[in-house]
């Protein structure tokens, strides 16, 4: 069998997408306001400081070497001085040149960021609740220096122009991200989620094994013998843990891979039932509809129309 990683499971399922964003050059006094938005949001300080107050969040000052990784969309802004009047951050990367956007504050206090976004066409929730709203990186930890070799190879690639280097680019912003879900796990104030729980030595390896098959009708005893637990140690720790039964997530995560192959548009519905476990369209149909509210079919009319709407509507900035 082979050996499942969940993180990336999802990350896959949700197509997630990762992208340079246009950075920030600022000197003198300066202020940005991000609005509400889509997606995930990072940035790391390349030069010089800045504060950064994020909704609902107590206020930081940022230093040289420090990333942050926004998850939940909510406003933010980042600014020389925070009692500094806001530009909105639409107007200031409206006309951006080489990458980055200008803010001529006046003299001294020269600062330097450059960020990204991860977008993703669906939602998962169990990974959106496991995400603080805010994943700070201090320059002296050990994932700051991890993602700084991956921003020097960015910045690289983007001075450097070689052929492929915008797919290259958005390789090194999407392994950046992944870096910043991973240290989120520590950014959680010890509240324990999904993501904490793919580190839990017993209930994550009961986690790869679904992820590996999630096809198979998996019975308690044998998710809790390769957690070693009895079974009674593994259905309390896993519902602690992740807060719902393992035959509960056994559902969510196949009715998951069912609705990515509905919005494909082109399987059989007895096909997909087969490769989610089960026997008849029936079965699955039931399962379905009780996990996204709506039939099979309906969800698949619904994907396909949006689909096209997607297409045929004005593309959006990036």
């Amino acid at each position: 069998m082979t050996r499942s990683d969940p993180l990336s499971d999802v990350l896959h399922i949700l197509d997630a997408r990762s992208v340079v964003s246009t950075g920030l050059k600022a000197s003198g006094d300066w202020s940005v306001r991000v609005d509400r938005h889509v997606g995930m949001k990072f940035n790391a300080v390349l030069a010089g400081r800045c504060h950064l107050e994020v909704q609902g969040v107590v206020p930081v000052e940022l230093e040289e070497g420090d990333c942050f990784l926004l998850t939940q969309g909510i406003s933010f802004t980042i600014a020389s001085d925070l009692k500094q009047r806001s530009q909105p951050a639409r107007d200031v990367f409206a006309g951006p040149a080489d990458y980055f956007a200008i803010i001529d504050g006046g003299v001294g206090n020269d600062f330097m960021c450059i960020g990204g976004r991860m977008d993703t066409e669906t939602e998962i929730d169990f990974l959106k609740s496991s995400l603080p709203s805010l994943v700070l990186l201090r320059t002296q930890s050990e994932e700051a220096g991890r993602v700084r070799w991956l921003l020097d190879r960015l910045l690289a690639e983007l001075s450097l122009q070689y052929p492929g280097s915008n797919a290259m680019s958005e390789q090194i912003m999407h392994m950046i991200f992944i870096e910043m879900i991973r240290a989120s796990v520590d950014s959680n104030d010890g509240v324990v989620n999904w993501l904490g729980a793919l580190l839990d030595p017993r209930i994550g390896r009961a986690m790869q094994l679904i992820h590996a098959e999630p096809s198979r009708s998996w019975r308690i005893e044998e998710l809790a013998s390769a957690s070693n637990l009895s079974r009674s140690q593994f259905s309390a720790r896993f519902a602690e843990i992740l807060g719902i039964a393992p035959i509960e997530y056994l559902l969510r995560w196949r009715m998951t891979l069912a609705a990515k192959a509905l919005r494909r548009g082109r399987e059989a519905l007895s096909k997909i039932a087969y490769e989610t476990g089960y026997n008849s369209e029936a079965a699955f149909g039931a399962a379905f509809k009780r996990v996204h509210g709506i039939s099979p079919g309906r969800f698949r009319e619904l994907a396909r129309d949006q689909s096209i709407l997607s297409r045929s509507g004005p593309s959006s900035p990036k």
